[in-house]
C-alpha cells in the first residue's frame, strides 16, 4: 500500500509539473498572438499622426484624387526618322496615355489625327544622341503629354458640343485632360 501512495505522489507530482509547463506554452502562444496583432495593426494601419478631432475634419474636407485610371493606346505605331545628316536614323515607338476619366480618353480618340501630327512633328524634330538618355526619355515624355494637353484644350474650345444640351465637363477646370504618356515600346536605331 504505500508503494501505492508513492505512485500516487509521483503522479500529483507529475501532473503539477505538466500543468505548470501547459501552463507556460499557453502563456507565452498568448503573448505572441497578441504582439502579431500589434505589430499587424501597426504596420497595416496607416499612418494616424493628425490624431486630433481639426486633423480629421481638415482630412475629410481635402478631396481625394480620384484614383481610378484609364489608359489608351495611341495606335498605330510611331515610325519616325532622325534629324541626323550622317546616317539614317528612325525611332519605333508605342505610346499610351492615362486619364482619370472616361471623357478625356474619348477626346484624345476623337481629335486622334490632330495628336498624332503634333506628336510626328515633335518626334520628327529629336536627336539621337539626346534621346538615347534617361533625361532625354523624360523630357520627352513631358513635352509629349504638354502637347496632348494643349491640343486637346485647343479642340475642346473651338469645336461645339456635338449635342448642344449636354454640359458635362471632362475634366474639373484648370486640370489636365490626360495625366501622362508611357512609352509601351521604343526602339532606337
Amino acid at each position: 500500500m504505500a508503494k501505492k501512495e508513492k505512485d500516487l505522489d509521483l503522479d500529483v507530482e507529475q501532473t503539477g509539473k505538466s500543468k505548470t509547463k501547459l501552463l507556460i506554452i499557453i502563456l507565452i502562444v498568448v503573448v505572441l498572438a497578441v504582439g502579431g496583432g500589434v505589430a499587424a495593426m501597426f504596420l497595416l494601419g496607416g499612418d494616424d499622426s493628425e490624431g486630433t478631432k481639426d486633423g480629421a475634419k481638415a482630412k475629410e474636407a481635402t478631396p481625394v484624387a480620384p484614383t481610378h485610371v484609364i489608359y489608351s493606346a495611341l495606335n498605330p505605331t510611331f515610325i519616325i526618322n532622325f534629324e541626323d545628316t550622317t546616317k539614317a536614323r528612325y525611332v519605333q515607338l508605342d505610346l499610351t496615355v492615362m486619364a482619370h476619366t472616361q471623357s478625356a480618353i474619348d477626346l484624345v480618340q476623337e481629335h486622334s489625327p490632330v495628336i498624332r501630327n503634333n506628336i510626328i512633328t515633335i518626334l520628327s524634330s529629336q536627336k539621337y544622341e539626346v534621346l538615347n538618355t534617361h533625361e532625354g526619355k523624360q523630357k520627352l515624355r513631358t513635352e509629349l503629354l504638354n502637347s496632348i494637353n494643349q491640343t486637346i484644350a485647343a479642340e475642346v474650345s473651338n469645336t461645339p458640343p456635338a449635342n448642344p444640351e449636354a454640359k458635362s465637363v471632362p475634366v474639373a477646370a484648370g486640370q489636365p485632360y490626360i495625366q501622362a504618356v508611357y512609352f509601351t515600346s521604343l526602339v532606337m536605331q
